[in-house]
């Protein structure tokens, strides 16, 4: 592995998520929809296109890439657009507002998570093309753990002087964003990533795929699906930390955000170096952490200010462990094209799955009697007992 091409992975990786976090769904892109006067359906759907817009067309992507063996091309295009989403939201702002602004901003988050959905599954070619087995998720942990020194450097400023949070000081951090996706995009300018023809990797034998429809996959695959279908909990079980707290939300914000800023920087390097021994123990060490978490919220006294922050700290080391699992999991289970396949497979399920499990829980909230985190719980302890059916990846 060149360290050049490393230290660049990191660069751009470190970039790509601080710009995240500034262009977020659930902070920064409310507050300017607000600001401008747009309605509060508008506002509703940020999250939803966010995500969804980010998984759902993966599988797609992933089928138009086995035609593509330059990878980097596809990222750059990725980011690129990104890049340019940003610069669309901040024209709307200038110019724009109320309905007419609320119609660009979304308009252009839809973009923005179509560019974030070929950059998430093309970078994991060019992230194992650069790092070998046994160095992947080291490499993704000081990613995550530069991004979080970053963000809590950024958020608990954001949070505290939110009441000062003028369309000024919005539009600076949409611009901001585009600057972080294009030095994300600058780093890795010098780096080439191809995958070799899919009709030669079957030809030389290094990889049996005689599928004909792009869901037709070995067993592996489904079972990932299915274990990581499961571990999304780790992240639908963090708003009801604020839910079932007595404390204000107000009150809780600025804490939460520090938790978890401060959560990935200190956990992501012994993530990294775990998931690189095994990522599926990774995945169980994540499970059990993240089931404590959820017990001490159903049985301890979360009128405590700092009592509920901890636990959201514990859950959100849980959440940085599953997804570093997963992640490296996937990078090495498979092999070039069929990575990517998977990927692109299991992130689509993913979106689908993440819509029905938040679906489910809004349609069954009412008529129970008790918090749905014990249902959340007992499915992150299934999900950590499943982990035996995957096979071993290094």
């Amino acid at each position: 592995m060149s360290n050049n091409q490393s230290g660049r992975l990191v660069g751009s990786l470190s970039a790509s998520k601080l710009a995240d976090l500034l262009i977020s769904a659930k902070t920064t892109l409310p507050a300017l929809l607000i600001t401008l006067g747009a309605p509060a359906w508008m506002v509703g759907w940020l999250v939803p296109i966010r995500e969804s817009g980010a998984l759902l067309p993966q599988a797609a992507i992933g089928l138009m890439l086995r035609n593509m063996q330059a990878r980097h091309t596809v990222w750059r295009l990725g980011m690129a657009v990104q890049v340019l989403s940003c610069v669309g939201m901040l024209i709307a702002a200038m110019l724009l507002e109320n309905y007419q602004a609320g119609w660009a901003i979304l308009g252009a988050l839809v973009l923005l998570s179509l560019g974030r959905s070929a950059c998430s599954l093309t970078v994991k070619d060019i992230e194992a093309d650069i790092a070998p087995k046994g160095e992947r998720g080291n490499l993704l942990g000081k990613a995550s753990t530069i991004s979080g020194l970053l963000s809590l450097g950024i958020a608990v400023p954001l949070v505290f002087f939110q009441s000062e949070l003028g369309l000024t000081l919005i539009i600076a951090l949409v611009a901001l964003a585009a600057a972080g996706f294009f030095s994300a995009l600058l780093f890795l300018l010098p780096v080439k990533t191809y995958i070799a023809d899919k009709k030669e990797d079957n030809e030389s034998g290094s990889e049996q795929h005689s599928a004909t429809s792009f869901w037709q996959f070995d067993s592996v695959v489904y079972r990932f699906v299915l274990v990581r279908g499961l571990f999304v909990h780790s992240a639908l079980v963090a708003p009801y930390f604020m839910l079932e707290s007595s404390a204000a939300a107000d009150t809780l914000l600025p804490l939460y955000l520090a938790a978890q800023a401060a959560a990935t920087m200190l956990s992501s390097l012994l993530w990294g170096r775990l998931a690189d021994a095994s990522a599926k123990r990774t995945l169980r060490v994540a499970g059990i952490i993240a089931v404590t978490a959820c017990i001490g919220l159903l049985v301890l006294d979360t009128s405590s200010l700092w009592l509920s922050g901890l636990l959201f700290f514990v859950l959100s080391i849980a959440h940085t462990g599953v997804r570093t699992g997963r992640k490296t999991y996937s990078l090495d289970v498979k092999e070039g094209q069929g990575r990517t396949e998977l990927v692109a497979f299991s992130n689509t399920s993913i979106g689908l799955i993440l819509l029905a499990f938040g679906a489910l829980y809004a349609a069954i909230k009412p008529f129970i009697g008790f918090s749905v985190v014990y249902i959340m719980t007992v499915v992150l302890l299934l999900a950590m007992a499943l982990t035996y059916l995957l096979p071993d990846e290094k």
